[in-house]
């Protein structure tokens, strides 16, 4: 058992690190203010694994906003299990003196503001310094020069109201012995090498808050720099990651691209319990890894190449992240196909986005899709496949609009492939990126206050042009658009029954109206595009993922 004093002591002092084989922090806001409640209330927060060895293992550069010094002040142990709740506990307890109040790259960097509520005695998030009156820091509480400074400011904040200001510093000084008298166990394991540590690592963490299959498969391919073979998946990914960023696929999740590096090798890409992969496989797959990054870069660049000539100009757009997957292991195994393979390969791609058939397949299917993608779709072009209907049947018109669902994300793509235009009949330039920027948002009302069945209609959403005022665009469109502009308003789907419908204000109208015209046109490009339109006009979809 350690004070916890001690356990923070070791990490200012860089006696305490954490391997970099470590996956990055993800806990939720509330599981840090659960955390802080447990050590308040003297509850037990579970054990620490610190791996003590004379070996130079490559570690973070820091622990939430805490930065670690470069040198440490005697023996290094690493943290193996108790990153979440270590990197919490710094956060919120060591003063930014040591660290730093920027953390690049975090996606939540507010988190790591922890305050005691002294009015409402708990935790939450914030800057005790924005409301000095009744948030406490918690940086204060282990340091006692700061303790009695944040005293004083709380004693200088109530100074009017002295029995309240009393009241407090005795609840924080409660607050304070508690954190101070905390005890944490820490297993620490010596005389054991790397990869043993790394397994210990991965078997934890497969169990308890789940690692994603890149974070697994890093952890067990580790390989630290000065090693025989200098690798890291995670790293690699991250540089993957950031490529389709700049190609605007950057909300391309981690798994997808772990998928695509495994299936370019021919390799399960739902395999997930990668701790039972023999040692020796595990050598093996890391060779084979190394080579599979560096073709998995080319061909996730020729994938969303393919996709941007569909008019899929953002990943936010993709109506299935496993379609990049797939594309991405055709053009590893066929590098520059024909025009009827890119044919094929564009016919497969709309069936399969408007029939909704990777929300309904299984991983055996998606894996021999894939094998029969590489060893047959890549030689030539087949009538048929075995694993997929080219003649699938397209999901209805959906009767609600909902971005989570493939098929309102292919209707989208249908009224992005309208070019809609701007009040001066210009067509607007890239439309698709308030998409991407805004999601959901980017895609307003028409009409408000509507019967739920009318409001949640796609033909009442459109998407928002530049300059249009925030609320329904009814209002815009009357002021900007007219009845002769018959090709600037079928551009955003209007016809002239849809706009006679809005003049009037007959929301039911223009609706169907409106609804009737983009089916016609989803129909005009389903025939262009090689789909079977559905056999039923409207009908519910499917809330999917991959």
């Amino acid at each position: 058992m350690v004070f916890l004093y001690e356990l923070l002591q070791e990490l200012t002092e860089g006696r305490l690190r954490i391997p970099r084989f470590q996956r990055p922090f993800v806990w939720r806001r509330d599981q840090m203010t659960d955390l802080l409640d447990s050590v308040y209330n003297q509850y037990p927060i579970g054990s620490l694994l610190v791996w003590e060895s004379d070996e130079s293992v490559a570690t973070l550069e820091r622990l939430g906003p805490f930065v670690f010094p470069q040198e440490a002040e005697g023996p290094v142990g690493y943290l193996l299990d108790g990153h979440q709740r270590l990197a919490t506990l710094a956060g919120a307890l060591v003063s930014r003196a040591v660290g730093s109040e920027t953390v690049e790259n975090d996606q939540d960097p507010l988190r790591w503001d922890l305050a005691w509520n002294m009015e409402q005695q708990k935790f939450q998030h914030g800057r005790a310094n924005d409301d000095p009156l009744v948030l406490f820091p918690l940086t204060a509480l282990l340091d006692t020069l700061r303790f009695f400074s944040a005293v004083d400011t709380v004693r200088s904040a109530l100074a009017e109201h002295p029995g309240q200001a009393a009241s407090y510093v005795d609840v924080v000084s409660r607050v304070a012995r508690s954190f101070q008298y905390y005890r944490v166990p820490v297993i620490r394991i010596r005389q054991t090498g790397l990869s043993e540590a790394v397994e210990i690592f991965a078997r934890l963490n497969s169990k308890g808050q789940a690692m994603s299959a890149d974070q697994m498969v890093s952890a067990l391919t580790y390989r630290q720099t000065g090693s025989a073979i200098e690798f890291d998946l995670a790293t690699e990914i991250d540089a993957l990651t950031g490529r389709l960023g700049e190609q605007n696929f950057g909300d391309v999740d981690r798994t997808t691209i772990l998928r695509a590096i495994l299936a370019g090798l021919d390799e399960d890409i739902y395999k997930t319990d990668w701790t039972r992969l023999a040692s020796s496989r595990r050598e093996e797959m890391l060779l084979r890894l190394q080579e599979g990054v560096k073709r998995t870069s080319v061909s996730l660049d020729r994938a969303v190449d393919f996709l941007k000539q569909q008019g899929v100009k953002t990943g936010r757009l993709l109506p299935y992240t496993m379609q990049l997957t797939l594309l991405s292991a055709y053009f590893d195994s066929q590098p520059q196909p024909d025009a009827n393979q890119l044919a094929f390969l564009r016919r497969w791609f709309w069936v399969s986005s408007f029939s909704g058939w990777f929300g309904g397949a299984n991983p055996s299917r998606v894996n021999s899709l894939i094998s029969e993608f590489r060893k047959k779709v890549s030689d030539t072009v087949p009538h048929r496949l075995n694993n997929f209907d080219i003649n699938a049947m397209s999901l209805p018109f959906p009767s609600t609009f909902d971005m989570r669902s493939a098929r309102t994300r292919t209707l989208l793509l249908v009224m992005l492939s309208l070019e809609p235009r701007g009040p001066g009949g210009h067509t607007i330039n890239e439309p698709w990126r308030a998409l991407a920027e805004r999601g959901p948002d980017a895609v307003g009302h028409v009409f408000g206050k509507l019967p739920r069945d009318l409001l949640g209609n796609p033909a009442n959403r459109m998407i928002r042009p530049p300059g249009a005022e925030r609320g329904n665009l009814r209002s815009w469109i009357l002021r900007e658009f007219g009845p002769t502009d018959s090709t600037l308003l079928e551009s955003h789907g209007i016809n002239n029954e849809a706009w006679d419908g809005l003049t009037r204000d007959d929301a039911h109208a223009f609706v169907l109206a409106r609804q009737s015209f983009l089916i016609e046109r989803e129909h005009q490009f389903q025939k262009n595009t090689g789909v079977r339109p559905s056999d039923t006009t409207v009908g519910a979809s499917p809330v999917d993922t991959d």
